[in-house]
């Protein structure tokens, strides 16, 4: 058996087999080590690898020093192939990867640690298995079946040099395995990221109430699948409108925890159109790309308004007390509405006059309302009236009464409708009110709130019996049945978030019937 030992000293080596030393320092070099050689690398010694490593099948490399493998030239291989079928543990020593040209690392063998110095990158051609990654500069890439794998559960198994500030010159574009220990370790970070950054995510307060179970987690970021279409998710009263495009990470553990929770926090580098509290993270299934599957985890909660987690300034978006894993978005809100609306009503005073009238809870830059109306046979809506804002300089947190009277003598029916208008020119609409000339008496229907959680009130005005309604889904499919007096409260809660249609037959009159449409958020 061929062996060489080096002991403390600095040792510069360009081989081509493990007992044939070559004296040029021009010629590509590389390290060799053949079947049945053994290369000893004492603590203490610095090994300096112009070139690439192969390590034959039956050879055997124990490493308690440091060897750093470089290019010999800017275009030279510098590779690390480990050629070994029955794998074993280098030793204690370090390996640094420096080297602008870009490394290809392949070994079954554990290394104790690996150090990423290279201006270019390592690409992984197998599962490398570290006790300790130290990421310096360069990305290590990986492929769909490879990993980067972390097996000590310790908090500093991968860590950042001080000069990789939030691990900005060196992460991994790919797939990376973390052992963790939840029981004693608080905090684990998984510097995950794509082609051009890292987007790391984090698992914090591990320790309040451990997952059990798990032995490690899987994590990974990668662009969004999919679109917006068909998102329903809500929270605390607020619909979401999308999910960040700038990407998704999957957090995948070996097995799925039955107890413990954890906070998470994910780094938004590199997205844009966030606005300070109105993102927040959800999840759905790893594989999914259906935006109908977008939820936010059952019983986790926000960091409270203008706190980290909640504002661009901290960098992450944050949520606590998340119970499962899974592919996760930062989802975004609406604005905040300008006009909080209690209540929006019409009603026929006479003949020829109808009454508009409604009461807001709160206003926010509010210029004022125009009020509009479609007769029916009408195409379009029209404006009949303005009613200027009664909050000072357009901004209330009390609530305010408004009441508009339109002249109307129209016998069929009619539609109105608000128009709420900002200072700055943007405007929203309410909801449709209807409202039925019938000589001195008058037929109106109101719906609020709508949209509604699954519960909502239909009222019923000038009218003296009941009327059958029916529930249908956009499709026409039937789904309820109602008999509907005067004030009716109506519970949908059993159907899922999305929009139906409340038809009520002849309520105005013989042929003339109310429909409208019922949004449903959850």
């Amino acid at each position: 058996m061929n062996r060489i030992k080096l002991t403390a000293f600095r040792f510069l080596l360009i081989i081509y087999s493990a007992i044939f030393i070559n004296s040029s320092l021009q010629a590509q070099g590389i390290l060799k080590v053949q079947n049945g050689a053994v290369i000893t690398v004492q603590s203490g010694v610095q090994m300096v690898l112009q070139g690439g490593v192969t390590l034959e099948n039956g050879s055997t490399l124990s490493n308690a020093g440091t060897i750093t493998v470089k290019q010999n030239g800017v275009s030279g291989a510098a590779d690390w192939v480990d050629n070994t079928v029955t794998a074993y543990n280098y030793g204690t020593g370090k390996i640094v990867f420096n080297g602008s040209g870009g490394h290809l690392l392949n070994s079954k063998n554990t290394f104790e640690r690996i150090d990423v110095d290279a201006s270019g990158h390592i690409t992984l051609g197998s599962d490398i298995n570290v006790n300790k990654w130290y990421l310096i500069n360069g990305k290590i890439n990986t492929t769909a079946s490879y990993k980067a794998i972390a097996l000590s559960n310790t908090q500093m198994a991968v860590e950042a040099d001080a000069a990789n500030t939030n691990f900005a010159n060196s992460w991994i574009n790919g797939n990376l395995r973390r052992y963790i220990l939840t029981s004693s370790v608080n905090n684990y970070v998984f510097p995950v990221g794509d082609a051009s950054k890292a987007n790391r995510a984090v698992l914090d307060n591990l320790t309040s109430d451990p997952l059990n179970n798990l032995s490690y987690i899987d994590a990974s970021f990668g662009p969004k699948p999919g679109n917006d279409a068909g998102l329903v998710a809500t929270e605390n009263g607020q619909a979401y409108i999308s999910v960040n495009p700038g990407g998704v990470w999957y957090l995948t553990p070996d097995v799925l925890p039955s107890s413990g929770k954890y906070d998470a926090l994910l780094y938004f580098n590199g997205f844009t159109g966030l606005v300070d509290n109105s993102f927040a993270i959800l999840k759905r299934p790893n594989a999914s790309s259906n935006a109908a599957d977008w939820v936010s985890p059952s019983g986790s909660t926000l960091p409270a308004t203008n706190q980290p987690g909640r504002i661009l300034s901290s960098g992450y978006a944050r949520r606590n007390g998340i119970s499962s894993f899974s592919q996760f978005g930062i989802g975004q809100f609406g604005s905040p509405l300008p006009v909080t609306l209690l209540n929006f009503d019409a009603r026929r005073l006479t003949k020829v006059k109808v009454e508009v009238k409604w009461q807001t809870l709160t206003e926010i830059n509010n210029s004022g309302f125009d009020v509009e109306r479609r007769l029916d046979g009408e195409l379009v809506f029209g404006k009949i009236g303005f009613a200027p804002s009664k909050a000072p300089d357009g901004n209330s947190s009390s609530t305010l009464d408004y009441n508009f009277t339109d002249a109307n003598g129209f016998s069929g029916i009619s539609y109105y409708r608000l128009k709420q208008v900002d200072k700055d020119g943007r405007f929203t609409y309410t909801h449709i009110k209807a409202v039925k000339g019938m000589g001195e008496t008058q037929v109106s229907v109101l719906l609020y709130p709508n949209p509604n959680y699954g519960q909502f009130t239909i009222r019923l005005d000038g009218v003296k019996k009941a009327f059958d309604a029916i529930i249908t889904d956009e499709a026409g499919k039937l789904l309820r049945q109602l008999k509907l007096v005067n004030t009716n409260n109506v519970s949908i809660s059993g159907l899922s978030a999305g929009t139906y249609i409340i038809h009520i037959p002849d309520v105005f009159g013989p042929g003339e019937s109310f429909s409208e449409k019922v949004m449903v958020i959850r």
